[in-house]
Formats: C-alpha cells, structure tokens, sequence
C-alpha cells in the first residue's frame, strides 16, 4: 500500500493552533485558503506547506493572494 504525499495548510493566530487541511493537491489548498483568508471574518494567518512540512506559501492579507517563500 502506498502512501499518499499530502500538502497542508497550517492556519494559526496570535495565540492558537487553529488546524491543518489536507491534500494531494497543491492548487485546491491555493483555492480554499485564499477564499477562507478572503472572508472578512477571518484572522490570522495561513502557510502552504509540502509533503515534507517546508513553508512554500503564505498568504497575503494586504495584496490578497499567496506569496511564495524564499528558496533556503
């Protein structure tokens, strides 16, 4: 049986760990975080991760889309 490589979405605020959102797919995360960030409701922030756990996004309250991190 092999195991499925998932992206995730880590969502978190000033004070708490507000969850993970699975996928296999890297544009659907893209999608739903930047619909969920785009909620007025919303605070906090919201980092893209890959299957490894490495940042590769985060979004960006102010221009209302990802930004993608710096290459380490």
């Amino acid at each position: 049986m092999s195991k499925r490589r998932l992206f995730s979405l880590k969502s978190e605020d000033e004070t708490h760990d507000l969850g993970k959102v699975y996928s296999d797919n890297e544009a659907t995360l893209r999608t739903f975080g930047a619909s969920y960030m785009r909620d007025p409701k919303t605070s906090g922030s919201l980092a893209l991760c890959n299957p490894n756990g490495k940042v590769v996004a985060t979004f960006d309250i102010w221009i209302g889309d990802w930004t993608e991190a710096a290459e380490t």
